[in-house]
């Protein structure tokens, strides 16, 4: 809720392997992943978006190596090295995806959520206060300059995808279907993040009447999870923000939020401010943004994370990279926050969260 806590960070899963990490755990092997499809910054409503899972260890894409040493010696051209990114048949075949669909039709599909009191969630143009308040896919916002009142206004498609494996190292990839869309949105990556069977979505209608799945899969386990897009106005924003150039074609982006390590059957990760992170192979440019959970646009003057815990780092050589972090504490002493494989992928922004790497919904 953009506040201070005096409640110290979790950090227990730094430095512990995958096997560790997992060891204990409910033994749910799947579970429905579902909600939203986010973006950073400005653009459409993101419909028509694919969002398709895999398995990190069945994800491969190093397998297009090849492809950019030929685009860097001018034998192929740039839509070669991104097709060979998107063939499954190289990198990987996707364990499902589906298409995010009208947060309006997906309403009548049974994706109605309730609020306390068993109350339907606000619709589109009723007065509200937080993003929460309204029907999936919309957001709680400013409709008139001159005054405060918020309405609830359509922002975002809906998804679901039935039996995604949980405790296991994922990939979400999120991918536009429609090469004429005005927003010209970036392929994203999640990456490795975790469904833990121990932070699944409380099952069916809560004691206050409300609930946190949707009504088509109440009683059944279920993860919330909001996979990110990014439009091309954002793409260019950040990186001429920071002084640098813009992204060279076959170069991506790393971003996302530092979050700690959370508390079993308790709340999820909180961001982290004041961290700092580092790649194996760097950045043209590292952004980092002000304290409005509402702004893209980062502050130059700041090196580490606000209060959300996020961060960018543009134009970065396309292949294996390492990212790292580091949070210095309020009593001055500097934690490690782990470190993370990745690969960088050209024109696409991969997400990172360290160390919680356990993705949070915060709208």
């Amino acid at each position: 809720d953009s506040q201070a806590t005096t409640e110290p960070l979790n950090l227990a899963c730094v430095g512990k392997s995958f096997d560790e990490r997992v060891a204990g755990l409910p033994d749910v092997p799947e579970a429905v992943m579902w909600g939203r499809v986010d973006r950073f910054g400005g653009g459409g409503v993101t419909l028509g978006i694919e969002v398709s899972v895999f398995r990190a260890a069945d994800f491969h894409p190093e397998a297009c190596a090849g492809v950019i040493a030929e685009y860097e010696m001018s034998n192929v051209e740039i839509e070669d090295v991104l097709a060979c990114y998107n063939d499954s048949a190289l990198v990987g075949v996707p364990l499902a995806k589906v298409v995010s669909i009208d947060p309006d039709l997906a309403v009548t599909d049974g994706f109605a959520l309730k609020s306390a009191g068993g109350k339907a969630k606000l619709g589109p143009g009723e007065l509200c206060q937080t993003h929460l308040d309204c029907e999936l896919g919309y957001d709680c916002l400013k409709h008139d300059s001159a005054v405060d009142a918020r309405i609830c206004l359509k922002q975002h498609g809906v998804y679901a995808i039935e039996s995604v494996p949980t405790n296991t190292p994922l990939i979400i990839r999120t991918r536009s279907q429609d090469p004429d869309d005005p927003n010209d949105w970036h392929d994203s990556y999640l990456w490795n993040v975790i469904i833990l069977s121990d932070r699944l979505d409380a099952k069916g209608v809560q004691a206050d009447g409300s609930t946190e799945q949707p009504e088509k899969f109440l009683g059944k386990d279920s993860y919330r999870m909001n996979p990110t897009v990014v439009g091309e106005g954002q793409w260019l924003l950040v990186p001429s923000s920071m002084g640098a150039e813009e992204i060279w074609e076959a170069n991506g982006a790393i971003g996302g939020r530092i979050r700690d390590c959370a508390v079993a059957g308790g709340r999820r990760g909180w961001p982290i401010r004041d961290a700092r992170i580092g790649l194996g192979v760097p950045a043209s440019a590292l952004a980092f943004f002000n304290e409005s959970e509402d702004s893209a646009v980062p502050v130059k003057t700041r090196t580490s994370t606000n209060i959300h815990g996020r961060y960018a780092a543009v134009d970065i050589e396309s292949g294996p990279n390492r990212i790292a972090g580091a949070a210095r504490l309020a009593s001055g002493e500097i934690v490690s926050l782990g470190s993370m494989d990745v690969f960088v992928i050209p024109q696409a922004l991969i997400i990172v969260s360290l160390p919680g790497v356990v993705p949070v919904v915060t709208k």
